[in-house]
């Protein structure tokens, strides 16, 4: 993957103090879009993720809290029951293989924002 290629990222986070969760969620909310209460979506390049993680570090309490990150492939498959992805958000490649939502899930096909 060359070096400015941008990756889509699931962040995901289970945080035990109530002010480290708050900073840690609007740490990720400037930076990724929000899919649910605790999982980000981000796209970045190698050196912006590196970044947003150095950040993280700096905000948890590694003995206490979990953080987990994710590389969502270029072709990947998503199955969601309920809200979903905002409208017009597609997970994957955009131009053959995104995501977009339909009747509160989502599914192969569509086009929309790529990520």
């Amino acid at each position: 993957m060359p070096v400015n290629a941008r990756r889509a990222w699931i962040i995901g986070y289970d945080i035990t103090s109530p002010k480290r969760l708050r900073r840690v969620a609007r740490f990720l909310e400037r930076r990724a879009l929000r899919v649910q209460f605790s999982l980000f979506l981000g796209l970045w390049t190698e050196a912006e993720f590196e970044e947003v993680w150095l950040g993280l570090s700096c905000l948890i309490n590694p003995r206490r809290d979990d953080v987990r990150a994710w590389p969502v492939p270029e072709a990947a498959e998503v199955v969601s029951i309920g809200c979903g992805l905002p409208e017009g958000i597609v997970v994957g490649e955009a131009r053959s293989r995104g995501f977009a939502r339909v009747g509160g899930a989502l599914r192969s096909g569509g086009g929309g924002v790529g990520v």
